[in-house]
C-alpha cells in the first residue's frame, strides 16, 4: 500500500531517510543546518510503500528569475525541490519508479511553480517544461598523487597548471575550522554570488561559520591578508568543493581562484577519493584541469493550467544552453 507523509521539520523524519539518501546534502544533520542559517519554508515529503520508505523529497520556496540563463529580469516565486544551498545535488531520491510516483503527489500537494532540479535522468518528454540545467563537472581520480596526476595531463594543460601555481613570495594556503570564517571572507562570496550567471539563495554569514565540522575550509593568504578561501568536504568516496570566495581586484595577478581550484583537485587526489565533485559553475576552468562535465536536467509545472501550458511553450528560455568546448585535458582522451 502507497501512502505519502508531509513533514515540516528535519528533526520530525523517520529514521530511515538518512538510510535512503543519496549523499550528504540531503541527509537531515545537512538539512537542519540549512532550517537554522537558511530558513526558506522547507518541508519534506514521503513515500511508504507497505510500511517501507521508498522515496522522498526536500522542497523549499524562493522568489527567483524564471529566466535566468538569458540574463532577464523575471522574479517569480518558486517551490524547488532541490537542496537549499548552492549544490549539485537532486532534492528527490530513491527507487526510481517510486520517484515518479512522489513526484506526482507532490505537483498536485503544493501550489503555484514548481521546479524540480538537476535531476540525474532527462524527464519524459510531456505535457510539463523540462530542459537541461547547469552540468555539474566530476574529475575520476585514478591517479597515484599529484605528480602522476600531472603526468596524465596534456602538455599544454600541465603547463598551463604549472604557471598557475607557481611560486608566488608571500603566498600561501592554509587549512581551518569553518568556525573561523570572517567577516571579510563572507564579502568576497558575496563578490561571487553577485557575478554568478545561475543564482539561487544568498546564504548568510552563519550559514558558512556554523557548518558542520566536516568541512573544511581552505583560505588563500598573501602577505597576511586572505585573498581568496572555498569550503570542501569529504564524504564516503567523494570530495566535494562546496562554495568559495575570492577578491576579484587580487585574482587576476595572483590566479587566485584557479589556484584555489587546483587545490581541491589536489586534495582529493591526497584523499585517494574515488570522484573529485567540482561543482556546476565555470565548467571551462574546471575541465581545463580534467573534470568532465554530467548532465544535469530540470523540471517545471504550475498547478494553474493555463500557467502550465505557458511554461510549457516557452521552456526553452528556461533551459541552459551554452555550448562547452572540448578540452580532452588527460592524455588517454
Amino acid at each position: 500500500m502507497i501512502e505519502f507523509n508531509h513533514i515540516q521539520k528535519s528533526n520530525d523524519l523517520p529514521a530511515e531517510w538518512d538510510d535512503l539518501a543519496d549523499n550528504y546534502f540531503q541527509k537531515s544533520r545537512f538539512l537542519l543546518h540549512t532550517e537554522n542559517y537558511n530558513p526558506c519554508r522547507q518541508r519534506y515529503y514521503t513515500c511508504t510503500n507497505n510500511g517501507k520508505l521508498v522515496s522522498a523529497a526536500i522542497v523549499y520556496t524562493l522568489r527567483l528569475d524564471i529566466l535566468t540563463f538569458i540574463k532577464v529580469k523575471s522574479p517569480v516565486k518558486m517551490n524547488i525541490i532541490g537542496i537549499p544551498c548552492s549544490v549539485s545535488g537532486k532534492g528527490i531520491f530513491g527507487k526510481k519508479d517510486a520517484i515518479e510516483i512522489l513526484k506526482k503527489y507532490i505537483r498536485k500537494a503544493e501550489k503555484g511553480f514548481l521546479l524540480f532540479l538537476n535531476l540525474e535522468e532527462e524527464p519524459v518528454k510531456g505535457s510539463l517544461a523540462s530542459g537541461k540545467t547547469l552540468p555539474t563537472v566530476v574529475l575520476k581520480n585514478h591517479f597515484v598523487n599529484w605528480d602522476d596526476y600531472l603526468a596524465a595531463l596534456r602538455a599544454n594543460y600541465r603547463r598551463r597548471l604549472m604557471i598557475i601555481n607557481q611560486d608566488q613570495q608571500g603566498l600561501w594556503f592554509e587549512k581551518k575550522l569553518c568556525a573561523e570564517f570572517t567577516n571579510e571572507m563572507y564579502r568576497q562570496y558575496l563578490d561571487v554570488y553577485k557575478r554568478s550567471k545561475g543564482k539561487l539563495e544568498k546564504l548568510s554569514f552563519g550559514f558558512f561559520k556554523y557548518l558542520p565540522p566536516e568541512f573544511t575550509l581552505t583560505v588563500c593568504c598573501k602577505n597576511n591578508s586572505v585573498i581568496g578561501w572555498n569550503i570542501a568536504l569529504e564524504y564516503q568516496h567523494t570530495y566535494f568543493f562546496f562554495l568559495g570566495g575570492v577578491d576579484y581586484k587580487q585574482n587576476k595577478t595572483n590566479n587566485t581562484y584557479l589556484r584555489l581550484l587546483s587545490n581541491i583537485v589536489k586534495d582529493g587526489i591526497e584523499k585517494k577519493a574515488a570522484v573529485i565533485e567540482l561543482g556546476q559553475t565555470a565548467e571551462i576552468a574546471k575541465m581545463r584541469m580534467g573534470g568532465k562535465p554530467e548532465v544535469r536536467y530540470m523540471e517545471a509545472s504550475h498547478s494553474n493550467f493555463i500557467a502550465n501550458k505557458l511554461i510549457k511553450i516557452f521552456s526553452t528560455f528556461l533551459e541552459y544552453k551554452r555550448k562547452l568546448e572540448k578540452t580532452n585535458a588527460m592524455k588517454e582522451e
